[in-house]
C-alpha cells in the first residue's frame, strides 16, 4: 500500500511541476505594455551590436572596436558584438532571426545595427519590436514614413570628409592633378566626392574620377590607378573597400605618388604587415562611426536619449563624425603651412562660412540626376 501511495504521490508531483513550468502563450489582458526597452534592472546598461563580421579592416571593425572600448571602460555598460553574416549572404531570414534573438526577451537596453545592406532588416525589427530601443549607426536612406519612433539614425558626413580630402590633395599635389577611385557610381557613394569636386574645382586643381564597379577586385583597382597615374595624378584617394588595396599597391610603386586611405587609419593597418604600402599612405579619410555609437550608448546609460528618437542626423566635422588620420607619419610628411591651411578649412565648415555640397542630402533623386553631372564635370580630366 505504501508503495502504491508513493507512486501516486510521485505522479501528482510531476503534474504539479509541469503545470508550474508551463509558459503562458499570451499575456493577461491587464498586463501593461513595456514603454522602455530594458534588460533586468541591475544597474548595468546592456547593448547588442549586430554586424555581419569582424576582420574587414574597415567599416565593421571600427564599430566592433568602439564596442570593445566601451567594454574596456568598466562603466556599468556591457556591449555584446554578434557576427551575424560572415558569409555575406544578406538573407532576410537570417538577419531577422538575429534580431529576434536579441529583442524578443527584452534582454538588451539598446540594439545596434547599420549599413545600407542591412538597414531594411533593422527597420523591420523596429516595427516588430516597438518597445525596443534601436540605433542605426550609418543610415543609407530615410523611409517614406520617417525614422521609426524607437530608433535614432546617424550618418557620418562624407561630403564634408571629401571636402577635407580635396583640400589636402590641392595643398600637396605637385602636378596639379589628383584622383579618386570610387567603388560604385551611386548617389550614396558619390556623397564622398561631392565636396571633393567642389573644393578642387574652386582651387583649379584637376581630378580624375574612376568607378571600377567593385569593392573587392584588387587587380582592377591597381589597373585603374595605374591609368590615373599615367594621366598625371600624384595624390589618389581610394573609396572602394577591399578594391582599395589594389589602389594602394599601385601607388606604392611610385615614390612621387601619395595614396589617401578610407574609413580607418590604413597607414597603421599596414605599418607592420606591409610597410611598403604603409609608406605610400599619407593619411586616411576617417568615418568615425564609433563616435556617435559611443555617444548614444552613453545617452542611453544616462537616460537622456528620448529627444533623439525618430531622428536622422549627420555627424560631420563639428561633431568629430569625420576627419583625417593625424598619425606620426602624417605629421612627419606634411609641413606646418599645409596643416594650417587644413585647420582653416575645418573652421570655415564648422562656423558655416562654407556650405559643403552634399549630393545625397541636398538633392532628391530628380535633382541629383539633373545636377550631379555638372558638379562631377567641374575640373574633371577624362
Amino acid at each position: 500500500m505504501k508503495k502504491l501511495l508513493s507512486v501516486l504521490l510521485a505522479v501528482l508531483m510531476v503534474f504539479a511541476l509541469f503545470g508550474c513550468s508551463k509558459k503562458e502563450e499570451t499575456p493577461a489582458a491587464d498586463t501593461p505594455a513595456e514603454t522602455t526597452p530594458a534588460a533586468e534592472d541591475d544597474g548595468v546598461t546592456k547593448v547588442a551590436v549586430l554586424i555581419p563580421h569582424r576582420g574587414d579592416q574597415s567599416y565593421f571593425d571600427t564599430i566592433a572596436g568602439a564596442a570593445d572600448e566601451v567594454n574596456a571602460a568598466d562603466n556599468n555598460i556591457t556591449v555584446d558584438v554578434f557576427e551575424c553574416d560572415p558569409n555575406g549572404e544578406k538573407a532576410e531570414a537570417n538577419w531577422m532571426n538575429w534580431f529576434d534573438n536579441v529583442c524578443e526577451d527584452h534582454q538588451y537596453d539598446l540594439v545596434v545595427c547599420g549599413n545600407g545592406d542591412y538597414e531594411d532588416f533593422l527597420y523591420k525589427a523596429c516595427e516588430k519590436y516597438p518597445d525596443q530601443l534601436f540605433f542605426n549607426y550609418d543610415y543609407d536612406y530615410i523611409p517614406e514614413s520617417g525614422i521609426p519612433a524607437n530608433c535614432y539614425s546617424t550618418k557620418c558626413n562624407t561630403a564634408e570628409l571629401g571636402y577635407l580630402v580635396g583640400a589636402l590633395s590641392a595643398s600637396i599635389t605637385k602636378t596639379g592633378t589628383v584622383g579618386v577611385v570610387v567603388g560604385m557610381d551611386t548617389q550614396s557613394m558619390n556623397q564622398f566626392i561631392s565636396g571633393y569636386c567642389q573644393i578642387l574645382t574652386a582651387n583649379d586643381v584637376k581630378y580624375v574620377v574612376s568607378y571600377p564597379g567593385s569593392f573587392s577586385d584588387t587587380a582592377l583597382g591597381k589597373e585603374v590607378t595605374d591609368a590615373m597615374i599615367a594621366k598625371g595624378a600624384d595624390v589618389i584617394w581610394q573609396v572602394a573597400g577591399g578594391l582599395g588595396n589594389g589602389v594602394i599597391d599601385a601607388c606604392s610603386a611610385h615614390d612621387d605618388v601619395w595614396c589617401i586611405g578610407v574609413d580607418q587609419d590604413q597607414y597603421m593597418q599596414f605599418k607592420d604587415t606591409n610597410p611598403e604600402w604603409a609608406n605610400t599612405i599619407l593619411t586616411s579619410a576617417l568615418k568615425n562611426t564609433g563616435v556617435p555609437l559611443k555617444a548614444f550608448i552613453q545617452m542611453v546609460a544616462d537616460g537622456n536619449y528620448q529627444d533623439k528618437l525618430g531622428k536622422a542626423e549627420m555627424w560631420g566635422i563639428a561633431l568629430d563624425g569625420v576627419g583625417l588620420a593625424e598619425n606620426d607619419f602624417y605629421m612627419a610628411n606634411t609641413d606646418e603651412a599645409t596643416r594650417a591651411k587644413l585647420a582653416e578649412v575645418l573652421a570655415s565648415v564648422v562656423n558655416g562660412e562654407v556650405k559643403v555640397i552634399d549630393c545625397l542630402t541636398d538633392w532628391n533623386a530628380d535633382e541629383y540626376a539633373a545636377q550631379w553631372p555638372t558638379l562631377l564635370a567641374g575640373n574633371r580630366v577624362e
